[in-house]
């Protein structure tokens, strides 16, 4: 972070010096090319970004910030939790964190000014909403995918294993902010309210598209046998890849807006900005592996439940806050760890992949150098570290809740 190195060539070159260690510098090498062969993981997630990309040159994603946005105009006291909450929505149909907040920003931010809000508490409002987690209730997200493929549980156990978690970490996060927010704004002085002009006009038709994936995908789980024709074909459920590439016809028709350009260079968006993460990290991996640390620390985390449950949250929202990423501690570690621990406990593992997903979430928001925190700061015209810290404190007792979650569930 010091020096400006990016985390790809970090983890590539750890990787590779973990390995030459170990007396074996090809694991680093062999774990790179294993893992971009893997069609389960590359799928689902560039698939899902070509997604989002379809609803951008189709104006989906806006129109759906717009429906969602329009009501709380009336109640200044419901902007807040409000804004938060459809941050979080439109990071579930929108995977990406920064792309959610350049969807979003443009027409909360000036919402929450106009309402007398401070730009250091509508930032901060973007910023938690947009990156606090609502991208893991995306079966598509690489978090998600991590964790299904490495412990081999269904897609279903890990969005199950996932919502309650997600849903304390979002509310305890929105609930702290708020009390932050409160002290933000009477220090500021800002209590007139100033005219708000954004055009809040928007298509019904393009806004109850966007989340369209994520309702096939929950209606058409092989546990409720809704089409059995269907499952006698996949009787492991539908492929995440063939959910977004049919959502993604569905939506250029009803649109008519011809994106197919658009789809393919959101997958190539996600190769470039997501997938080198996941390879980078495997390399990373297969250096820990040829030591032998990937072996003794899982099988720590996978006797001890206690100890997975603090250290899996713990260790990713460190690596998230000095890489700026949160996809590339969650993926690293699910894949290292969880193989192990499933095992012997599928759903141990899986509850320590979502324990870890989370808290790489919550590090990521509370990261000076993430690009959701970088974009939010710039967009709102607020200094990098006041936005920190003002995010920093719902961030915190967010990863506390995680951890006594996993502690007492």
């Amino acid at each position: 972070m010091i020096f400006g190195v990016d985390v790809r060539l970090l983890l590539i070159a750890l990787g590779l010096v973990l390995a030459t260690i170990a007396g074996d510098p090809f694991a680093a090498f062999d774990a790179f090319q294993k893992a971009l062969g893997r069609g389960d993981i590359i799928g689902p997630i560039c698939t899902a970004m070509g997604y989002a990309f379809v609803l951008k040159a189709s104006g989906c994603d806006v129109a759906m910030v717009k429906m969602l946005t329009k009501p709380l105009r009336r109640f200044k006291w419901a902007l807040i939790p409000g804004g938060v909450v459809i941050g979080f929505i439109t990071n579930m149909a929108i995977t990406s964190q920064t792309a959610s907040a350049a969807a979003l920003g443009p027409i909360l931010v000036p919402v929450l000014l106009g309402a007398g809000y401070p730009p250091l508490a509508a930032a901060a409002t973007l910023l938690v909403g947009c990156s606090v987690g609502g991208n893991l209730f995306n079966p598509g997200e690489p978090d998600v995918v991590a964790i299904q493929t490495s412990s081999l549980a269904p897609v279903s156990t890990v969005m199950g294993s996932m919502f309650t978690p997600n849903l304390i970490s979002l509310v305890v996060a929105t609930v702290v902010l708020m009390i932050v927010i409160r002290k933000v704004s009477i220090s500021s002085k800002i209590g007139s309210t100033q005219a708000d002009s954004t055009d809040m006009s928007y298509s019904l038709r393009k806004a109850l598209l966007p989340p369209l994936p994520i309702i096939i995908l929950l209606l058409l789980q092989p546990s409720l046998n809704l089409i059995p024709s269907l499952f006698e074909r996949y009787p492991h459920g539908l492929y995440v890849s063939m959910v977004m590439l049919v959502c993604s016809a569905l939506v250029m028709m009803v649109t008519k807006t011809m994106a197919v350009v658009d789809f393919f260079e959101g997958m190539g968006y996600a190769m470039a900005k997501v997938i080198s993460l996941i390879l980078a990290a495997s390399c990373f991996i297969g250096g820990l592996t040829a030591l032998g640390v990937v072996e003794h620390l899982a099988g720590a985390l996978g006797s001890n439940q206690a100890l997975a449950a603090a250290a899996s949250p713990l260790l990713t929202w460190g690596l998230a806050i000095l890489g700026g990423s949160g996809t590339a501690p969650s993926v690293a570690f699910a894949q290292a760890m969880l193989p192990s621990i499933s095992k012997f406990n599928v759903q141990g593992a899986v509850d320590i992949g979502v324990a870890g997903a989370i808290g790489a979430s919550v590090g990521r928001t509370m990261s000076p150098v993430a690009a959701v925190v970088l974009f939010t700061s710039a967009l709102a015209n607020v200094p990098i570290h006041q936005l920190v810290r003002t995010v920093a404190l719902p961030m915190l007792t967010a990863l506390a809740s995680i951890v006594l979650y996993g502690l007492f569930s």
